[in-house]
């Protein structure tokens, strides 16, 4: 079992949560726990501000370097804070970016490939940091059920009145 796997399994993880949802805060200890386990070999030449962003359909992060190259920042989609969504898709979104920050997208290191998803090169990079299992859960989750996550979380909520039908129209 990964260590991914174990510390969610037995709830020691760096950051316990209290409340249903994860937050900036679970964020920001997810990056520090990634970077110190899985990519220690990858100097943080930058400030690195991560946080979750909008609600994409079609994109579950996104990496840009600030004009002066001192930020990166890292935003997640925002309905990755659900705990509907399994452990494994917030950590591999963070991981995934956090390998374009070390192949120098979005990030002031030197470009290793004149594009970032190159050859497979996100996948390959993952599966040789020991990510390939939860790698593997995440594209079997997305392919299966992210799109109704999706709808189900940005659907419209309809409330039905407790008002008698009468009061409803006299409101109206």
């Amino acid at each position: 079992m990964s260590a991914i796997a174990e510390t969610e399994r037995v709830g020691s993880f760096p950051h316990n949560l209290t409340k249903d949802d994860r937050d900036n805060e679970w964020l920001n200890a997810k990056l520090d726990f990634l970077w110190n386990t899985y990519f220690s070999d990858v100097a943080r030449v930058n400030h690195v501000k991560i946080e979750f962003g909008k609600r994409w359909k079609g994109r579950l992060g996104m990496i840009t370097l600030s004009a002066s190259g001192s930020t990166t920042y890292i935003a997640v989609n925002s309905l990755l804070r659900s705990r509907q969504a399994p452990y494994f898709v917030p950590t591999i979104t963070v991981a995934h970016e956090l390998v374009h920050y070390a192949h120098g997208f979005g990030s002031p290191l030197p470009r290793r490939y004149a594009h970032p998803h190159q050859g497979g090169v996100v996948a390959k990079d993952l599966a040789e940091r020991g990510l390939g299992n939860e790698h593997r859960l995440y594209r079997k989750w997305l392919a299966e059920h992210w799109y109704d996550f999706y709808g189900r979380a940005t659907s419209p909520i309809r409330r039905v009145s407790s008002l008698p039908v009468s009061v409803q129209q006299s409101r109206g």
